[in-house]
């Protein structure tokens, strides 16, 4: 069945698939629009989609390995760092363009945390580097002197699934086996393979190489160049693409340092039953109930507690009118509002870091 599989991978006839604009598509850099992509540096755009028609003939390598997804095995580790520094070096209108951006991904399972950074060097138009990161709920970004923002994380469209850097790599189909070896203390199984692994023969030439842990199916390491011109870069470019990346880390402790002037994460506290006009954004969260406030001090001074919150002061505030109750659990502070108003309680608590 794999025989088949494999022989009904390396030559076909398709349509609606392999073209050249879909094999790099989930890094935003299309063999024909990599530097021109870099040059407006839209290094944190959404993967491009869409569907080209056309029937080519497509012969890929000549090896028994496949490895169409780039991304697979890492769902199922529990921490890793990914490390990409894509780079090219060739000219554009004939004039000399050199650039790099090299991406630093910190992954977590337990908690959900994901951190990316992006440095960037040479002829881009955008030289700021940026942070990004997923934790507490939010969706965190800064870019260059830029104050760090805050966001609900948009279902549907987290941080891995648009830049995670293994997403950037080519898939190689066809590759040659060439031995085993342990690489960033992982033991992986070695690979080789050119230009037809990824269809571009007569298009491109490539040269590359990709380790895959023997146990788990993930790429601990990946090399590739590719040297092309016009028809691999677009009109007017030419130069030599490349991709350095690797995996380190595996399931070892990682360390996440959101910026000091990053807002807290989402508000992690129970809601009364009745709750409605809920709005939860970083650093805030408030609602209205029918609730009395004195039942609703009451329900809060119970539950806070239980969740690692100390009491700030001796005693909250509290009257028929309004409550403030202060907490505080390591660098941060919750704070408690309830206010009372024509028979509507409305519950406004906020989340701060302390800084120190």
């Amino acid at each position: 069945m794999k025989k088949q599989m494999t022989q009904s991978f390396k030559q076909w006839k398709m349509i609606l698939f392999m073209i050249m604009p879909l094999l790099i598509s989930l890094a935003c850099l299309t063999p024909t629009s990599i530097p021109a992509t870099a040059a407006s540096d839209s290094s944190t755009a959404a993967p491009e989609s869409g569907a080209v028609s056309a029937e080519v003939n497509v012969n890929f390598g000549p090896g028994p390995f496949d490895f169409p997804d780039t991304r697979a095995g890492l769902v199922e580790l529990s921490s890793y760092k990914a490390t990409l520094i894509m780079s090219f070096d060739g000219t554009r209108d004939g004039q000399t363009q050199q650039w790099s951006k090299t991406y630093v991904m910190l992954s977590t399972k337990e908690p959900a945390t994901l951190q990316l950074t992006i440095e960037k060097t040479g002829d881009l138009t955008d030289l700021d580097p940026v942070f990004m990161a997923e934790a507490d709920g939010a969706d965190y970004e800064r870019r260059g002197e830029n104050a760090c923002t805050a966001n609900v994380i948009e279902e549907g469209n987290s941080l891995g699934d648009r830049l995670e850097p293994a997403g950037f790599l080519t898939f190689v189909l066809g590759a040659e086996e060439a031995g085993a070896e342990t690489v960033n203390d992982v033991a992986a199984n070695h690979y080789t393979f050119d230009e037809r692994a990824s269809g571009q023969l007569d298009i491109a030439q490539s040269t590359g190489e990709m380790w895959v842990a023997s146990d788990g199916g993930y790429i601990v390491k990946y090399l590739l160049t590719t040297k092309g011109n016009a028809d691999y870069f677009g009109e007017g470019i030419e130069g030599t693409l490349t991709l350095d990346y690797e995996l380190t880390d595996v399931n070892q402790p990682v360390a996440f340092a959101l910026p000091d002037d990053c807002p807290a994460g989402l508000v992690d506290v129970p809601l009364l039953p009745d709750a409605a006009d809920v709005v939860n954004m970083p650093g805030l969260l408030t609602y209205n109930t029918v609730t009395p406030l004195s039942d609703v001090a009451a329900f809060y001074q119970e539950e806070i507690p239980g969740l690692g919150w100390a009491l700030l002061g001796e005693e909250p505030t509290i009257t028929e009118s309004t409550a403030f109750l202060d907490y505080q659990q390591g660098d941060q502070n919750l704070t408690v509002i309830i206010t009372t108003d024509a028979g509507v309680t409305t519950v406004t608590i906020l989340l701060e870091d302390i800084q120190l």
